[in-house]
């Protein structure tokens, strides 16, 4: 049974500040400074993600591609093919002092590359994280993939004996 001496008192202010922008809206993204880099639209971004990987010679992996649908469109999550995109696998090593000539891919690379597209706008937001724990350039080249095109036009220069 409520206590009928007690008063309760309630007070309304008046809040100036304009309406809060929904976490993760374009606005609001904006307005945080999390999301450095800026592109025109996701052509101009992917256009940059490929310069960027062939420049620097590095491979980024798709990590994950996130969706909430009122708020943003998509958020794709890159990260360095050294770093890894799984965790560690369960083998056991028969024979782990045995050392092998080349070294494993997997550095724990920390360069990550998060992009986000918003609906109804055309401007791309991302942040990159592009500090990398290996070499880069001609050092990195043995450890990226290539793509099946490109493995079958070395196989023909091969065999018409150009290479």
């Amino acid at each position: 049974v409520p206590n009928s001496s007690q008063t309760f008192v309630f007070r309304a202010y008046d809040d100036p500040a304009p309406p809060k922008h929904a976490q993760g809206s374009f606005p609001y993204d904006l307005a945080s400074g999390k999301y450095k880099m800026r592109w025109d639209s996701f052509e101009d971004f992917e256009e940059w993600f490929q310069e960027e990987q062939n420049s620097r010679v590095i491979q980024f992996r798709l990590i994950k591609t996130y969706s909430n649908a009122p708020v943003f469109d998509r958020q794709l999550r890159y990260s360095c093919s050294r770093g890894g995109t799984g965790g560690q696998k369960s083998y056991t090593k028969l024979h782990p002092e045995w050392r092998r000539k080349c070294e494993p891919r997997r550095t724990g690379c920390d360069c990550t590359l998060n992009v986000k597209q918003y609906p109804g706008i055309a401007t791309v937001l991302g942040n990159y994280k592009d500090q990398h724990n290996h070499e880069l350039g001609n050092a990195n080249l043995r450890f990226m993939s290539i793509s099946k095109e490109t493995r079958e036009y070395i196989a023909g220069l091969l065999r018409m004996k150009v290479l």
